[in-house]
C-alpha cells in the first residue's frame, strides 16, 4: 500500500507544537513565529499545487486507463497509416470535449487511441459553431510545425435541406466539394512570387470595381473605365478579382499554374488518419476561364478545410506543408506499441524570399484588409504586441444558390507556439457570423493558452 503525507494533519501538529511553545517566548516574537510558519506552510501547499498541474499538463497525453475488453493480444504486427480508419469511429474526435486517449475496438480488439487534440481548443470551436448556428460550419486547427490537429468540430444545421451538401454530412472537415472561392489567391499569389519574381509591391492596372470580374476589367473586351495601379499586397488584402485575372491570363501560363496548384496539393491525395477528399482544380477551356481559375471566381474550384488549413500554414513554417495527423499512437491492452506517427513534410511549394512576401500579404489581411475588423479586437488584447496574424477570406454562392460559402484560412504566432486555422460557413438568407470572427476567437484562445507538452516514446523522424 502507498502511504501518501497528510499536509492537513501536518500543519494542525506543527500549530499545536507552537501553542505549547508560546508561554516560553515574548508575545511579539511568538506572532512573528506563527506568522513565519503559516507563510511557509501556504508557499509549500502552493508549490505542490503547482507541480500537480505541471505534471498533469505534462502527461495529458499519457494513457491512464486500463482497457478491458478482452485478452486478445496483436501478434506483434504493426498498424500502418492506412489502416487507421479502420479502426475507431471517427465520431469520437468531434465531441466537444474528447477523450484524449479511448479504448475503441474492431473484430472485439481492444487498442488504446492517443490523440492530438487540445480539449480547450475543441470545445471552444466546438462552442462557437453552435452558438452562431450557420447552415453547415467546419473548422480544423493545426501545428505547422508537426501537422498535429489541435482541434477538428463539424457542424449541420438540424433543420438544414437533407440535399444540401449531403456527401459530407458526416464529417465537413475533411469534405472537398466547397467552393475554393478566393482562397485560390493564395495559389497564384504563391506562382506569381516564385515563378515570375514578382514582389508584394509589384503593381498592375485595374479598372472597374474589385469584386467584379468583367471582359473589359481583363483586356479581353474594349476597356470602359479609367484604370488605377494596385500592388499586389493591395490586391491580396482586399481579394481584387480583376487583378488576379489579370496574372492568370497576361503573366502566368496555365502549365505555370496548374502545375504549382499540384505542389499546394489541388488534385492530389492527402495522407491522413481518416479519408480526406480531393481537392479539385479544373484544366480551364478559355482565357476567361483561366482569368475565373486564377481569382476564385468559379465553383469548379474545390476544398477542404483540412487542405485549407494546411495551405495556411505555408507562410509560417518555411514554406513547408506537414503530413496531418490525429493519432499519436496505438497501444495494445499489454501496452506494445503498434503505431506511432511520424512528422514529415509532404510537400514545399516554394520557399525563402517567396514565404517571406506571401506573409507580407497574408498580414495585410488582417491589418486593413477584408479581415480587418473581426480580428480588430485582438490588437486591443493585453500581450498581444508580439503576435503574428494573417489569412485570407473568400465567399462565393454555392452552385443553384442554396447558400453562401465564406471562408477563412490563416495562422497566427508568438513567442510560444504557432498555429494555422481554417474556417468555412455556409449562411443562408442570413448571416449569422463571419468566419474571420470564429477564426479569430481560435486564435486568441491557442496564442493565450500555452500548448500542452506531449510525451514522446520515440524519435520524430
Amino acid at each position: 500500500m502507498q502511504l501518501k503525507n497528510n499536509y492537513y494533519l501536518i500543519f494542525l501538529s506543527r500549530l499545536r507544537c507552537l501553542g505549547s511553545f508560546r508561554l516560553q517566548m515574548p508575545g511579539i516574537r511568538t506572532i512573528g513565529f506563527v506568522l513565519l510558519s503559516l507563510s511557509l506552510c501556504c508557499l509549500f501547499l502552493v508549490g505542490m499545487n503547482h507541480f500537480r498541474m505541471v505534471r498533469t499538463h505534462a502527461q495529458v497525453m499519457l494513457s491512464s486507463d486500463v482497457c478491458s475488453l478482452g485478452e486478445y493480444e496483436p501478434g506483434g504486427q504493426a498498424v500502418t497509416c492506412t489502416d487507421l480508419s479502420a479502426l475507431f469511429d471517427p465520431g469520437y474526435f468531434f465531441q466537444a470535449s474528447p477523450p484524449v486517449d479511448f479504448c475503441s475496438t474492431k473484430d472485439d480488439t481492444p487498442i488504446r487511441v492517443h490523440t492530438s487534440l487540445e480539449s480547450t481548443l475543441q470545445h471552444r470551436l466546438t462552442v462557437l459553431l453552435h452558438r452562431y448556428a450557420p447552415l453547415v460550419g467546419a473548422g480544423v486547427v493545426l501545428d505547422p510545425a508537426t501537422g498535429a490537429i489541435l482541434a477538428m468540430a463539424s457542424y449541420r444545421h438540424e433543420n438544414l435541406s437533407p440535399d444540401l451538401l449531403a456527401e459530407g454530412k458526416s464529417n465537413y472537415c475533411t469534405y472537398a466539394g466547397f467552393p475554393a472561392a478566393s482562397l485560390i489567391k493564395i495559389v497564384t499569389a504563391g506562382a506569381v512570387l516564385e515563378k515570375k519574381d514578382f514582389t508584394s509591391y509589384k503593381k498592375l492596372p485595374v479598372s472597374g470595381r474589385f469584386h467584379t470580374l468583367y471582359k473589359h476589367q481583363l483586356g479581353l473586351k474594349r476597356q470602359r473605365f479609367k484604370s488605377q495601379p494596385v500592388s499586389l499586397e493591395k490586391a491580396f488584402s482586399l481579394s481584387v478579382n480583376p487583378f488576379f485575372g489579370k496574372l492568370g491570363i497576361q503573366v502566368l501560363r496555365e502549365t505555370e499554374f496548374i502545375e504549382t496548384a499540384r505542389k499546394f496539393l489541388f488534385n492530389v491525395p492527402i495522407e491522413f488518419d481518416l479519408p480526406v477528399g480531393i481537392s479539385k482544380i479544373l484544366v480551364p477551356e478559355s482565357d476567361y476561364a483561366r482569368a475565373e481559375q486564377a481569382c476564385g471566381f468559379n465553383t469548379g474550384t474545390t476544398i477542404s478545410p483540412l487542405h485549407a488549413a494546411l495551405i495556411a500554414s505555408l507562410p509560417i513554417n518555411e514554406g513547408r506543408m506537414m503530413r496531418p495527423f490525429l493519432v499519436e499512437r496505438l497501444e495494445s491492452k499489454a501496452g506494445a506499441e503498434l503505431f506511432y506517427r511520424q512528422v514529415k513534410a509532404i510537400s514545399q511549394p516554394f520557399g525563402g524570399k517567396s514565404v517571406q512576401n506571401l506573409q507580407r500579404l497574408m498580414r495585410a489581411t488582417v491589418r486593413y484588409g477584408t479581415a480587418k475588423k473581426s480580428f480588430a479586437h485582438l490588437r486591443r488584447l493585453r500581450g498581444s504586441r508580439n503576435w503574428v496574424l494573417g489569412g485570407k477570406t473568400g465567399s462565393l454562392d454555392l452552385p443553384g444558390r442554396q447558400g453562401r460559402c465564406e471562408w477563412f484560412a490563416g495562422y497566427g504566432k508568438n513567442d510560444k507556439r504557432k498555429v494555422a486555422v481554417a474556417i468555412v460557413l455556409v449562411h443562408g438568407e442570413k448571416r449569422t457570423i463571419s468566419s474571420s470572427y470564429v477564426a479569430a476567437e481560435i486564435i486568441k484562445k491557442a496564442l493565450r493558452n500555452p500548448p500542452l507538452k506531449i510525451a514522446k516514446t520515440g524519435d520524430v523522424s
